[in-house]
């Protein structure tokens, strides 16, 4: 299932790259879109990519940030990036996959058996990814696997019925939820991104799927007591560019971009990895506990899981890429 914040980096400490922060306008601002809220851990990462990117150009070029979803939920970027209201965004899997629809058989439930597997498929079939990407107009500037979202509600969740008695946020940009639900027999309450906190609280809503670094990043930990033992599907994240906003640029702007991204994703690959783990031991801190399932639990989420991608699957361009996926990472 995609995620609302498969955020591309974990941490990025500004004095490691010894920054500069500038104080000349840049000639060529890119404005970029993210659901990342204000002064959480990517934030800190796009904002400190800028100040290299700005030294390294002497303020040639720079980022603009619009965090926290102030843009829109990302069907709303996107749209924006088309139009030229925005250059580019950092995308989760779901806001990727409205740009190009295969992006979704890497984020279905249950694609792959283990980790391993998905990023054995990322990487034999990346080229297809960015090739699909340019020829829908978009640039990728980073493309990377993800955390997988886990489910998270104030009551245990053991079985399709369980979901089925639930209040389950449905978010109207992700097409995989809906047919989980459907699978299920869930009603999901449609709410865009920054109006699930308040539903949450106000007990409109009483279950979402995030990765557990994202539920702690957005608050929505506070609202729940439990989690899924772990995520049902891969995910990934990315960084995108309008071809215009590309071609925009110098050769060798484009080119000291693609290194800063490069040099952060570099150094803090392994706090990147490390993120996952260290979200869900917070939240086991503060009392959010993960729900073991038994073999028969299993395996009727297995059954549901088979239905939906069979369902989404056979949404795609080429109904045959979802084979080629799990083929890829060796399913």
């Amino acid at each position: 299932m995609s995620s609302p914040r498969p955020f591309l980096l974990a941490a990025l400490a500004s004095a490691a790259l010894s920054l500069s922060p500038g104080t000349a306008r840049a000639q060529r601002t890119l404005s970029m879109a993210t659901l990342a809220p204000s002064g959480s851990l990517p934030m800190r990462v796009f904002d400190a990519m800028n100040r290299e990117l700005r030294r390294r150009t002497a303020a040639g070029v720079a980022f603009r940030w619009y965090g926290g979803g102030i843009q829109g939920d990302e069907s709303e970027v996107v749209r924006k990036i088309r139009s030229g209201r925005l250059d580019g965004a950092a995308l989760s899997a779901t806001g990727l996959a409205q740009v190009f629809r295969p992006v979704l058989a890497f984020q279905l439930p249950a694609v792959f058996r283990t980790p391993e597997g998905f990023v054995r498929a990322f990487t034999a079939l990346r080229p297809e990814l960015e090739g699909g990407f340019e020829r829908a107009g978009f640039t990728i500037l980073s493309l990377s696997p993800a955390t997988g979202p886990r489910m998270f509600s104030t009551r245990e969740i053991r079985s399709p019925e369980d979901l089925r008695a639930a209040r389950p946020w449905r978010w109207p940009d992700d097409p995989i939820l809906p047919e989980l639900y459907a699978a299920t027999g869930a009603t999901g309450v449609p709410l865009a991104l920054p109006e699930v906190l308040g539903a949450l609280q106000t007990r409109r809503v009483d279950t979402v799927f995030a990765p557990p670094a994202a539920a702690i990043a957005l608050q929505w930990s506070g609202q729940v007591r439990y989690m899924s033992e772990r995520p049902s599907s891969g995910s990934m994240a990315g960084m995108v560019l309008s071809r215009r906003a590309a071609q925009s640029l110098t050769p060798a702007q484009r080119a000291t971009i693609a290194e800063v991204i490069a040099q952060a994703s570099a150094i803090y690959r392994p706090a990147f990895l490390r993120a996952d783990g260290d979200a869900v031991r917070a939240l086991e801190r503060r009392g959010v506990r993960a729900v073991p399932l038994t073999e028969p639990e299993r395996q009727r989420w297995t059954a549901v899981f088979a239905r939906v991608r069979s369902r989404v699957a056979a949404t795609l361009p080429d109904p045959a890429w979802l084979q080629r996926v799990q083929s890829a990472g060796g399913e």
